[in-house]
């Protein structure tokens, strides 16, 4: 082999030395990255996982309905917190309401008392506006869509009603309500604030057209 031949056959092994450590350096660049977006995926993972039991530890306090075997324990507990709405503080203030409005035209509870009777059992076994949601529950074969969509609308409605009962007691606070009535109210309105912290409720608010 002459000279000049050993030279051309020197510089093709460097130029294919060369464009191998390049191909490597880039399946390694290739691999570190993978790694980068699984371990970035993982921690994403575990912070939702860390999110969503900070939110169960906030809400497990509430007392269960019982609407189904399937139902979501958020849909337990959200109802379960507003039976206790309705049958522990809902009376004290609907007394007020009624000797601050005697004229059933005027009335705040107008606008409440459809949300309270869809989503309060009141007198029932059950709060009407949950029919829709035990039917899907116990359709076969299940639609996890249509249910993940009705208990999302359930949670609005909810978020819905506790706003309305928030602002009804504001708008009342500089009323002349009785002294004798004054401490019930004030604790149904921190009923109320806390169950919209808890259930992560403050942002879902009605549109004044909607309300």
């Amino acid at each position: 082999m002459d000279l000049t031949s050993f030279v051309v056959a020197e510089l093709d092994v460097i130029k294919r030395l060369k464009l191998l450590e390049e191909k490597r350096g880039e399946e390694e660049g290739a691999r570190r990255e993978k790694r980068r977006e699984k371990a970035l995926r993982g921690a994403a993972g575990d912070f939702a996982d860390r999110v969503l039991e900070q939110n169960r530890q906030m809400i497990v306090k509430y007392p269960d309905m019982f609407i189904d075997e399937r139902a979501s324990f958020e849909m337990r507990k959200l109802f379960g917190a507003l039976d206790v709405f309705d049958k522990e503080h809902w009376p004290h203030l609907d007394r007020v309401l009624r000797k601050l409005f005697p004229s059933s035209y005027a009335n705040p509870r107008l606008a409440l008392e459809p949300r309270l009777y869809s989503l309060c059992s009141g007198a029932a076994h059950q709060p009407p506006g949950l029919s829709r949601y035990q039917s899907l529950l116990m359709r076969f074969p299940q639609s996890q869509k249509e249910i993940e969509w009705e208990e999302k609308r359930l949670v609005l409605e909810g978020a819905f009603l506790l706003h309305q009962v928030s602002d009804v007691i504001a708008q009342i606070e500089g009323m002349a309500i009785e002294e004798e009535d004054r401490p019930g109210v004030e604790k149904t309105a921190e009923y109320v604030h806390i169950l919209l912290a808890d259930f992560r409720l403050k942002d879902l608010k009605p549109s004044k057209q909607g309300a």
